[in-house]
């Protein structure tokens, strides 16, 4: 928020210069990002009067001017300014002025005729470009030879207050003065007299509030007879363009005035274009509006509106409606001012691409019982300088949907303890009187009541924080921190994510994070199964939905590689993904990679071949082996939309599918911005973050027994379907099942292939017999034909 040091200074004005006082802002909690002149230095810039134009006798484009400044003689100055003309008053700079960029002025003779000064245009003194071609027009009223920095309060500062979202009391010229007051203990004074406008008869324009939740306090009056000629006055104009506003009309000049120095947003309808009575309701779906900006809008039914008898006129506490505002011609508005809850007004103005100073203010929240006084202000202003009658103010109030204060419970001793200073409990009440709470004394402590304006007042620590930033945090005393370092227990079993992720960076990977936001279409082709959870107020349309899986992030990532020229790429990620069950939101911690290209960087052998699905398959075995769970997984063969259907499988754990791994479908290649294949995998990080503890056992010093087998099968026979069925065999000296070969050709029937396996057989405790290795292979070579109709190779 952007606000005039000498506006705060009518408010408040403690002993400090302009430096001193930013600095005491931003060490109260209102950062100060800068402070900044409204105009550059120059001098000997006066007001000077025109008396007479005439035109140079050797320059078509020249006038010979005669200028009074206050002075018993009048300045010959001449000029080439096309607006030029008798009996305006303009800024005037005498010789010996200085101007912006050191310019010096000096007299002078221009084409023969002598010169005396320089009338200036607004650039030429360093202010704002005016779009008036020439001269800078003053006010008839201005006084003739008075300094022109004086006389527009040019030096002036403009302090910009970087507000933190907990402070919407600031955002207003009277919510910075009381602060300044309060940290700074200078006296604090309303600078204007606050007076009741006359009222004649009731307001003629019916209300009705049918949604008084969102809606609490709405006021509204007609004032008719204004003159439309009015002109906003100087000094307004100069406090709204200070405070970051353009200046527009006057009755928009009033409302936005009103604004910047209560911080309480209004509006103004032309009340002969408003059919029928006032209603604020929510919007009916596809109901349209055409706004202020001309900006067509399609409205949603959770849009708070204000409407007649033609439909929406206004978005509520955003932006007025086109066809209802004011103009040049208005002689009779209606004025609206009301308190929105913020939680009707809070991401509508994102949901339609706006974003207005009445709506930061109430998305924030405003004061509840600040509209009585900021209509009366509007009203004060309004006929003062454009004349007019007022009405009776109609308003409806819903007192049980209106905030009321809260109550928060302070003690002494929790003071000290947070601060580390002891403060006198008459020092601590003084600070809650400067800032305006309601202080009352109870056993142990007090009971503070804050002002209506102080939302961020909610627990005991907030309190402690004002007493903090009023008394001053650099005048808290230093204390050591007492911090003794107590390290956690870490479980033997546990395996920490920064080791997982190690393996893999070990492996060649490389780590990657990306949004947790992401494209809704681009994760409903990739896992069309798994609904979206949406954001109401996205970043962008490709940023709307949670991921539900971390592949759309490792794809763009992928994509945006390979467009660099990069052809090899191996990327993981961990991270959360987001689904809904049973109605719940979980979020389940993942970890996910990609690789794509050669198998190995290249290099002078050359020996070197494209990445497949086993490679993968083998990097995803390397973080099971690392927890010790390798063996009671399985790879099952199984079909996934966004995954080649001869190249994918589960990862399944105690019967539970805790992973998925294959090639990215060739179908979504293009869909997805990459090229060649692409292989993928996902696993749960809870599947391998708990290690299986080894236990140590001795090793038998009796004799191993090997015996081959080679088994045949059907080829479409999953290899772990065979080693499982012959798992199921009971014995106690059956160590180990080892695949040594694969083999598929002359010898073994179509459609068949031979598994050869080795059989580790010991006993711990003594020497095998031949009749009992021969039994177990027996049972082996039975287990094998039960179970999966293997046969042994002859």
């Amino acid at each position: 928020m952007k606000v005039s040091e000498s506006w705060l200074r009518e408010w408040t004005n403690p002993e400090w210069d302009s430096q001193t006082l930013a600095e005491e802002l931003s060490l109260a909690g209102l950062e100060v990002d800068g402070v900044e002149p409204v105009a550059p230095a120059f001098s000997n810039v006066v007001v000077g009067q025109v008396v007479s134009v005439e035109k140079h006798p050797d320059a078509d484009k020249l006038n010979v001017t005669q200028v009074d400044v206050g002075e018993e003689e009048n300045l010959q100055i001449v000029c080439g300014a096309p607006n030029v003309v008798a009996g305006m008053k303009a800024c005037c700079a005498k010789v010996g002025a200085v101007l912006p960029g050191d310019f010096k002025i000096k007299k002078a003779k221009l084409r023969g005729v002598p010169s005396h000064g320089m009338l200036c245009g607004a650039t030429e003194i360093g202010l704002p470009d005016d779009g008036v071609d020439g001269l800078y027009v003053l006010p008839d009223e201005a006084p003739v030879g008075q300094d022109v920095r004086e006389y527009l309060n040019l030096n002036d500062q403009v302090i910009d207050v970087d507000l933190t979202p907990n402070r919407a009391d600031c955002l207003s010229v009277e919510g910075v003065a009381r602060d300044i007051a309060a940290i700074s203990n200078a006296p604090f004074k309303v600078p204007f007299e606050s007076q009741e406008v006359a009222k004649n008869g009731a307001c003629p324009q019916n209300v009705a509030v049918e949604q008084p939740r969102a809606c609490p306090k709405y006021l509204g009056c007609v004032v008719e007879g204004l003159n439309p000629q009015a002109e906003t006055p100087l000094w307004m104009k100069q406090r709204l363009e200070r405070g970051g506003i353009s200046p527009k009309t006057f009755l928009v000049d009033v409302t936005n005035y009103v604004l910047l120095e209560l911080g309480q947003p209004m509006h103004a309808f032309d009340a002969d274009k408003l059919q029928g009575d006032i209603q604020i309701r929510y919007a009916q779906s596809g109901e349209t509006l055409v706004t202020l900006d001309e900006k067509e809008l399609t409205l949603q039914d959770d849009t708070l509106v204000i409407a007649d008898d033609s439909g929406a006129i206004a978005l509520a506490g955003i932006m007025g409606g086109l066809a209802t505002a004011v103009s040049d011609a208005t002689q009779r508005i209606f004025l609206e001012c009301a308190h929105f809850s913020p939680l009707a007004i809070t991401g509508k103005a994102r949901q339609y691409g706006l974003h207005t100073d009445s709506s930061h203010r109430f998305e924030r929240g405003v004061d509840a019982y600040l509209p009585e006084r900021a209509l009366e202000r509007a009203l004060q202003l309004i006929t003062d300088i454009a004349g007019g009658q007022v009405s009776e103010v109609s308003s409806t109030v819903s007192m049980e949907n209106l905030p009321t204060a809260k109550t928060i419970v302070l003690r002494p001793e929790r003071v000290a303890k947070l601060l580390g200073v002891n403060l006198l409990n008459a020092e601590i009440e003084a600070i809650f009187e400067r800032l305006n709470f309601d202080v009352k004394a109870i056993d142990g402590g007090w009971e503070m009541t804050a002002p209506t304006y102080r939302f961020d007042m909610e627990i005991e620590a907030d309190l402690i924080e004002e007493v903090g930033r009023v008394y001053g945090y650099n005048n808290l005393p230093d204390t050591e921190v007492q911090a003794p370092m107590r390290l956690p227990t870490l479980p033997e079993s546990e395996q920490e994510l920064y080791v997982i992720r190690k393996a893999l960076v070990n492996r060649g990977y490389f780590e990657v994070v990306t949004y947790s936001f992401v494209e809704e279409d681009l994760q409903a082709k990739l896992v069309p199964d798994s609904p979206a959870i949406c954001l109401k107020n996205p970043i962008s349309d490709d940023m709307k939905a949670m991921r539900t899986t971390l592949f759309p992030g490792l794809l763009q990532t992928v994509s945006y590689n390979q467009k660099r020229q990069q052809s090899r790429i191996r990327i993981f990620e961990s991270g959360l993904v987001f689904n809904i069950q049973d109605g719940k939101t979980l979020q389940t911690p993942m970890i996910g990679g990609a690789i794509v290209g050669d198998l190995h960087p290249q290099n002078w052998a050359g020996d070197n071949r494209a990445a497949d699905f086993f490679d993968l398959k083998g990097d995803v075995e390397t973080l099971l082996e690392m927890s010790h769970v390798l063996g009671q997984v399985r790879f099952e063969a199984r079909e996934y939309p966004m995954l080649h259907p001869g190249q994918s499988a589960a990862i399944v754990k105690d019967g539970r599918t805790v992973g998925v791994m294959g090639q990215l479908h060739p179908s979504l290649v293009k869909t997805t911005g990459v090229s060649g294949k692409v292989y993928v995998f996902e696993l749960r990080l809870d599947a391998i973050s708990k290690a299986q503890v080894p236990q140590a056992k001795p090793i038998s010093k009796f004799p191993e027994v090997q015996r081959d087998l080679a088994f045949v099968v059907s080829e479409s026979l999953p290899m772990h379907d065979l080693l499982d069925a012959i798992q199921q065999v009971e014995s106690d000296i059956l160590q180990g099942v080892e695949v040594f070969d694969i083999y598929r050709g002359q010898g073994v029937g179509e459609g068949r292939k031979s598994v050869a396996l080795a059989l580790k057989i010991q006993h711990q405790e003594r020497t095998l017999q031949d009749e009992e290795v021969d039994a177990l292979v027996s049972q082996v070579i039975d287990m094998a034909k039960e179970k999966v109709q293997a046969e042994l190779r002859q």
